[in-house]
């Protein structure tokens, strides 16, 4: 869960994979392939000349290179900064507020994602069930919501997992005055894997 949009990242995953692919193919047949060097050769040859035929029409005024040279290094710029920009959002979409509420006359309730994680992990750390839990909490659509993962001893069904869980949860609710949306997440023993449940409301 973060604040990157996922078919974006399917999308540069698959682009920068095909490109690779392409090249990999490219150099696999170059070298299994006798006549793929005298095949290349001529091709590079009238690429080169072809280049720099443009480079040589397309001079920037007052120097001796292309302006052709400054596009593409823009473009480079342009796509590392990009690039950049798109690493650094990776992880984000966590935030510590669970609730804000500017509704009452007296003024902002604002609550922290610390009282819900101390009141499930201290719940749910008391149950044989579990061997350990965590709780954070993320923006989804602007809207606070709790991320809740528990491993389950072996041989625990998912189902009484999920109750007990919920059971808290709805404890949770009454404590905060409000249905919190969660994300449950329960893995562990075998069942626990076969089986594993995951709600969100």
């Amino acid at each position: 869960m973060n604040s990157t949009n996922r078919g974006l990242n399917r999308l540069l995953i698959v682009a920068v994979g095909l490109v690779l692919l392409a090249v990999g193919a490219a150099a696999a047949l170059g070298a299994w392939l006798p006549g793929a060097k005298d095949t290349w050769t001529p091709i590079s040859e009238t690429v080169n000349t072809q280049v720099g035929s443009w480079l040589q029409q397309t001079p920037f005024p007052g120097t001796d290179f292309s302006w052709l040279m400054i596009a593409v290094v823009a473009v480079l710029v342009v796509g590392i900064i990009l690039l950049l920009a798109f690493s650094l959002r990776q992880g984000q979409g966590r935030t510590g507020t669970l609730i804000r509420d500017r509704s009452s006359d007296t003024g902002r309730t604002v609550v922290d994602v610390s009282v819900a994680r101390d009141a499930l992990s201290e719940a749910l750390g008391e149950r044989d069930e579990f061997l350990s839990t965590s709780v954070s909490a993320y923006d989804v659509k602007r809207t606070p919501t709790l991320k809740v993962s528990a491993t389950c001893r072996r041989g625990v069904s998912p189902r009484d997992a999920t109750a007990i869980v919920e059971q808290n949860l709805e404890a949770l609710d009454s404590l905060l005055g409000q249905e919190v949306p969660v994300l449950l997440q329960l893995s562990g023993g075998f069942r626990a894997k076969v089986q594993q449940s995951t709600r969100l409301q």
